[in-house]
């Protein structure tokens, strides 16, 4: 049974009804009762109360029909504006170099582009109006995709750098950074995702490779320096037992450099365990204030010029491993040392509260910007500027410092203004209680 569109069923009609309308008009009959004709005494046609009603409706409709003539412009000036839109978007879709997907709302694949399909070795006609998880007999079945598109997406609306590992059967093992965010479409507000995806396999083994790398050659360069400390201390005792004091100071001099080296080489093998996920904890329960007070006293031993302040509430028995902790510590009291050298002062201070022990270090030195306090935290992020060569380093002790609190799952955060000094600070929780 053929059905007729509403909308040219209504247009026939109204065409046929104005058809009427025009031809009694012009006999001066009512379309609707019949009526006698009225002359005058001079014998022309008088025009009845009904025959101008006809004349009004005849001009109504012949409006009507302009205003819908103007309805019907306007729409295809719009749809020629949507049209163009889309052809727009798709375009841009379509020339993105790494691969992206448009799914509807029951993640079935709208389209995709060029880069998709030669990425993932599909065909178009296997891959649109597919569900996702269907594609390449079901090989993007993939369980943490799953978690992506029907968990944590309909909550967030949009995901960034979500890490997925598969092993495809066409192409191989896979590791994907996925990037995707939820849309509203039209006016019914219609739900479309867009799925970036970025193969970092290449990088991700170019990573692992620099790594492995990293850490054999601090392993191979850990030997020769213990050696030539143990050398450089016999040295020492015998330049004092002969009385050159001015050789066993040099002697001193090139030992601390040896310890500076020392201590750049473990960082880096620090880092390339925290990269692996190798680095280990020995956890157990200690004084807190005792560890701080510790290495307070070791640093100070260090500096003639600072006075490190210590404000210390009740101590506290924590969780953690107390030399990573201690690690930590270190560097927050070097690096206040090491960056306010026109001052004198140093205060290290904690708060303790029921859920948490904080513990914070305030130099009064040069201070951050704010741009460089987004950063500080980051691998290999050193402060810019005239004065970078008179503070060495390689840029990773805050950053390792952060990993080590994140894994006690902690918070570090620093507080500073540019010229006034800087705070730095790592809270605790007291979450495990000794047994």
């Amino acid at each position: 049974m053929k059905v007729k569109h509403p909308k040219k069923a209504r247009t026939t009609a109204t065409d046929n009804l104005r058809k009427v309308i025009d031809a009694q008009a012009d006999t001066g009959i009512s379309p609707l009762v019949s009526q006698k004709t009225i002359t005058t005494q001079s014998g022309e046609p008088s025009y009845t109360p009904r025959q101008e009603k006809i004349t009004k409706l005849k001009e109504a409709v012949g409006l009507t029909q302009e205003y819908t003539n103007e309805i019907i412009s306007e729409l295809n000036i719009i749809n020629e504006e949507v049209t163009i839109t889309r052809d727009y978007a798709d375009a841009i879709i379509r020339t993105v170099r790494g691969p992206l997907l448009v799914l509807n709302k029951d993640l079935r694949i709208i389209s995709a582009n060029e880069a998709f399909y030669n990425a993932f070795k599909v065909a178009l006609n296997d891959t649109e109006n597919r569900l996702l998880y269907d594609l390449g007999n079901r090989q993007w079945d993939i369980p943490k995709l799953r978690v992506l598109l029907e968990e944590i997406l309909p909550e967030k609306n949009t995901i960034e750098d979500f890490v997925v590992e598969h092993d495809f059967k066409d192409i191989g093992q896979k590791t994907m950074l996925l990037n995707a965010r939820t849309l509203q479409q039209g006016p019914d507000k219609t739900s479309l995702i867009l799925l970036a995806i970025e193969d970092i396999t290449e990088r991700q083994q170019l990573e692992q490779q620099k790594d492995e790398f990293v850490s054999i050659a601090s392993h191979e360069l850990k030997t020769p320096i213990t050696s030539v400390k143990a050398y450089t201390q016999i040295l020492g005792q015998r330049f004092r037992k002969a009385g050159d004091n001015k050789s066993v100071e040099l002697v001193e001099k090139m030992d601390s450099q040896l310890d500076k080296l020392t201590s750049l080489i473990g960082d880096l093998l620090d880092i390339t365990k925290i990269e692996a996920g190798r680095i280990l904890f020995h956890e157990s329960h200690f004084n807190f204030n005792e560890l701080v007070e510790e290495t307070i006293e070791e640093l100070q031993r260090t500096t003639e010029k600072h006075r490190i302040t210590k404000e210390l509430q009740p101590g506290v028995t924590v969780y953690g491993d107390c030399d990573r902790l201690g690690q930590v510590l270190t560097n927050f009291m070097t690096n206040a040392i090491k960056y306010s050298p026109h001052a004198d002062k140093i205060i290290v201070r904690t708060v303790v509260d029921k859920s948490n022990v904080t513990l914070c270090v305030q130099d009064f030195g040069v201070g951050l910007s704010q741009g460089d306090q987004a950063r500080v935290f980051e691998r290999f992020y050193r402060v810019g500027g005239p004065d970078q060569a008179t503070y060495p380093g390689l840029g990773l002790g805050l950053y390792i410092a952060a990993e080590i609190i994140k894994r006690h799952k902690g918070r570090v955060w620093v507080e500073s203004k540019k010229t006034k000094g800087s705070t730095f600070c790592f809270s605790l929780p007291m979450t495990k209680q000794k047994k």
